[in-house]
This record gives structure tokens, sequence and C-alpha cells, in this order.
């Protein structure tokens, strides 16, 4: 005899091994003869239930009905269960523990996909993640590092990104600001301007340069910053995320234009940085469309950014 369940309704089909059509079955009612076949007594078994006992015997009458054969028998005042309510009790119960053990992986499933964060960014984020693990123990941040992370959030990779100067003159996304940055130059300790307070971009135009790579149709940051001091840098290396770019400095291979505080967290014994002159100065900030509604889990992660700008105004 097999059974599965219907989402619309807790009704459960159960297809007969003569092939005499489809039954449709409530699973309420064969928990209530499952609860009837262990006390053989309508009145307990409703107070047990908390249905009438009128109700219940309806219930019952419909299953017997369904299934064309007596489930319950008279002897005398009592009710017993019959030869064939003792054939199906056993199935009964294989069909209330299939679907309650079906719908509890589906709430559980469910359950897991709402605690999964998928964040893009463009920013280190590991002492964020790290602090956010530690007071949401039951939700899972994942990070993808995206260079083009205003695309990835836009066509729905992500429910949120922590993205640099966000530019959004439509208005599509809601914006919390999580942190201020600025872009520095940064050295080896052998560099003759590894010393200096600061340094402006003209003074290194004669050295090589390991930047991250562009964007198709987008020029990178740091080539940028060149241009507009007036040179055009000589890139010896591309490399995908700033990381990579300071190990390449730190073995003295080129330097490089790269976040500070990201740099810092990397903790290379040969780097130096040095702010430029004129400071150049950005913002990461946690955005989502407007047009969608937030998970459970990246509601979550919004309060807690939220929070933290708050302790941080507070201290």
């Amino acid at each position: 005899m097999a059974a599965y369940v219907r989402h619309s309704k807790e009704t459960v089909i159960v297809n007969s091994a003569e092939d005499t059509g489809d039954l449709y079955m409530e699973t309420a009612y064969l928990k209530e003869f499952i609860v009837l076949a262990k006390m053989c007594n309508y009145n307990r078994a409703a107070d047990e239930l908390f249905i009438s006992q009128s109700s219940l015997f309806n219930h019952i009458k419909t299953l017997e009905a369904e299934l064309s054969v007596p489930l319950f028998e008279r002897s005398g005042k009592r009710i017993i269960v019959s030869e064939y309510g003792q054939m199906f009790l056993p199935y009964a119960h294989r069909i209330i523990d299939a679907t309650e053990g079906f719908d509890n992986e589906v709430k559980e499933k469910k359950m897991d996909a709402s605690r999964a964060i998928l964040i893009g960014t463009q920013y280190r984020l590991t002492q964020l993640v790290r602090s956010f693990r530690s007071a949401n123990k039951n939700y899972m941040l994942y990070t993808l590092d995206s260079r083009n992370v205003e695309e990835t959030l836009y066509e729905s990779g992500c429910e949120l990104a922590f993205i640099r100067n966000l530019k959004d003159p439509e208005g599509k996304y809601n914006v919390v600001p999580y942190v201020k940055d600025s872009i520095a130059a940064v050295l080896y300790r052998s560099h003759p301007c590894a010393n200096l307070k600061s340094v402006k971009l003209e003074a290194l135009k004669r050295e090589n340069f390991v930047m991250i790579s562009s964007l198709k149709g987008k020029e990178s940051d740091g080539i940028s910053l060149c241009r507009q001091a007036g040179f055009t840098p000589k890139v010896v290396m591309t490399v995908l995320s700033g990381s990579e770019a300071a190990k390449l400095v730190n073995d003295e291979l080129g330097i490089s234009l790269l976040l500070k505080k990201t740099i810092i967290a990397e903790n290379l014994d040969n780097v130096v940085l040095v702010d430029l002159d004129p400071v150049v100065d950005c913002t990461i900030s946690l955005c989502w469309r407007k047009d969608i509604v937030l998970s459970e889990g990246a509601c979550k992660v919004v309060e807690f950014v939220k929070n933290l700008n708050q302790q941080r105004k507070e201290e």
C-alpha cells in the first residue's frame, strides 16, 4: 500500500493493492483511528483528541466507507478493533510516520535555507563574519568575493552586498554605511618612500605597479587614480584581489594602491602603508535592492550592521 501527501490539504492518497482506485484520506482521521483503536471507547478517545464524540464517529465511518471494510465491531456495549482494523493499523502508523517525517524534512530544509545568507562583497569581512556568527549561532554567513558586486546584486546573485562608493542615481537600493576607508600606497619596507607619512601619486610614476585587474569596460581604481595624477602606470602584474597584490608587494615585485584597512589585516611583515596626498576616501556600505523582500537571515545581517553603527556613535 503506497501513500503520499497533498500539501494543499492534510490528505493522503492510498493506492489499493487490488487497484480498485484511489482512496483519499485525511491524515487527521488516521490519527483518530489510531487513538480509538488503542482506547476502544468513543468517549475517552474523543476527549483525548479534543473533538466531539459525534465528529469522531463520523470520521471513522468516512474511513470505513473509503476502505470498504469495517474497522471496528461491537461486542456488547464495547467496541473492538475488527480483523480489517488490525490489518489496517500498521499501515495507518506508517502513513502518519511517513507524512510527519516528510513534513519535518521540508521544515528543516526551509529553515536551513532561511538561515543561509549569501553576501557579495568588494571588501574584507572576516571580522564582521566572525562577530555575526558569535551573536547569531543559528545562521550561516557566506561571502561571495566579486569585483563586479553591483551587477551580482542587481541580478539577484546575492541578497546583500558590501559596495564601495555606490553610485545609485535611480535610487534602486537601500543603503546602510558600514565602514570608511582610504586608498593607500602599498610599499615594501626598503622603498625610498616607505618612511613618509604621505606621498603624492606623481612621485610614484616611475614605479612598477601590481594592480587589481580591470573589469570588462571599466578601468581599475588604481589605474584611474594614476591617470588623474597625470601619468599612465607601468603595470607589471594584475591580480584578482587586494590580498594577492599585497603579497606580491611583500615579495618586492612592485608597489600597489589598495584599501588601507584590508591590507592592515593581512599582517605582512615587509609591507608599509603610506597615505596618499590628497587623501582618497571611500565608504563601504551594506546594500540591497528595494524591490525584493529580504529573507529572515538577511534581515538579521542588516539589523546587526545597524547596531554596529549605533555602537560606534556611542563610543
